[in-house]
Parts: structure tokens; C-alpha cells; sequence
């Protein structure tokens, strides 16, 4: 099937090129040195520091942050384990030293027990103290 050229559609192609047949393929670097050359006579150059710390202030920025983050949650964490642990040993300390004193009570119950009793001062039958 041929496709036939009406002058409306001529008009039309002509009107509109195609982008393949006219663009010219400019590398990336060499594009990079067009825009930067394009400048108002105002504008200063940016110096390379500037270009650098404009580039990488952010991302480096960024990971110092989440370094930070992450070393305060494993610290947090650290502490919490470092609590739990000194909490268990005051636990089994104090119930070892109950169970002593526990111990040395039942003793001295079983020696007060053990001694003799004193004998009862006789009872008076009278109110007169003498």
C-alpha cells in the first residue's frame, strides 16, 4: 500500500522536521561546559570548593546523622541489657541476704528457746508490798 502525499500533509512535514534527522548528538562532558559557559557577565564562575560542598554536603550530612542514630539505639541498648543484668545480681543479692537473716532469726528463736527460764517471782497474796 502506498502512502499518498496530499499538499495539506506536505505542509505538515515540512512545518514539523523530524528531531532525528536534524538533532545533532552532543557528548554529556561537552554539553556540561555549554550550560556552564552561558553565563550572565554578573554571575561570577563557582570556584570548585563551592561545586564540591554543594554536591556532597547533604549525602555526607545524611550518614553522619544516621550514624549517629544508630550508635545512640545500640547504646541505649547496651545500657538497658547493662541495667537488666545489675538489677538480676541486686535481685539474688538481696534475696540470698534475706534467707541469712531468716536463718540467724530461726537461731536466735531456737537459743532463746533453748535457755532456761527464770524462775517466776513468787506471787504475792496481798495488796501490801511488803
Amino acid at each position: 500500500m502506498t502512502s499518498r502525499i496530499t499538499p495539506l500533509s506536505r505542509s505538515i512535514l515540512v512545518a514539523r522536521p523530524s528531531l532525528s534527522s536534524s538533532s545533532v548528538s552532543v557528548p554529556h562532558r561537552s554539553r556540561q561546559l555549554l550550560q556552564q559557559s552561558r553565563r550572565y557577565a554578573s554571575q561570577k564562575p563557582q570556584s570548585a570548593t563551592g561545586d564540591f560542598y554543594k554536591t556532597f554536603t547533604r549525602p555526607v550530612a545524611k550518614c553522619a546523622l544516621l550514624a549517629i542514630l544508630t550508635y545512640q539505639f545500640v547504646y541505649w541498648g547496651w545500657l538497658k541489657l547493662e541495667q537488666d543484668e545489675i538489677k538480676a545480681d541486686r535481685q539474688s543479692d538481696i534475696a540470698q541476704l534475706e534467707a541469712q537473716v531468716e536463718a540467724l532469726q530461726r537461731a536466735a528463736a531456737a537459743k532463746e528457746k533453748e535457755q532456761t527460764p527464770v524462775e517466776p517471782k513468787p506471787v504475792k497474796k496481798g495488796w501490801w508490798p511488803f
